[in-house]
């Protein structure tokens, strides 16, 4: 089962301004939507997003892997509770899950109707 961090989401009720706030620091926007701005980390597959999806200040962090059956399994044997499976967007399915610190973790596996960009 492999596994890699696939992007970095924050919250934010003024899309605008946080925006602004990462192209001043040197990030560039790859995709921006009324509700999204996806900007590259500069580390090719990882992702650094703002948006309105989440709450105002809430950071949660996603994974890829290549085997979800098998991460849950793994993290049901260690007794770590997660929700889900539930469809995600560009065609994946994750698992949502907390870490002890109260901080979102979502995996996310392509299916066959996610782009090529997105397989592990």
């Amino acid at each position: 089962m492999k596994i890699r961090i696939h992007e970095i989401e924050m919250g934010s009720d003024d899309l605008t301004n946080t925006t602004s706030f990462f192209k001043t620091l040197g990030l560039h926007p790859a995709i921006e939507q009324a509700a999204l701005t996806v900007f590259n980390s500069g580390q090719q597959g990882v992702d650094v997003n703002v948006s309105k999806h989440l709450a105002k200040g809430i950071t949660q962090i996603s994974f890829i892997t290549d085997d979800l059956k098998a991460m849950m399994q793994h993290l049901t044997t260690h007794q770590i509770s997660f929700q889900g499976p539930f469809e995600s967007h560009l065609g994946m399915l994750c698992i949502r899950l907390i870490t002890p610190d109260g901080i979102p973790v979502v995996i996310n596996t392509p299916t066959d109707s996610s782009p090529s960009w997105l397989q592990v």
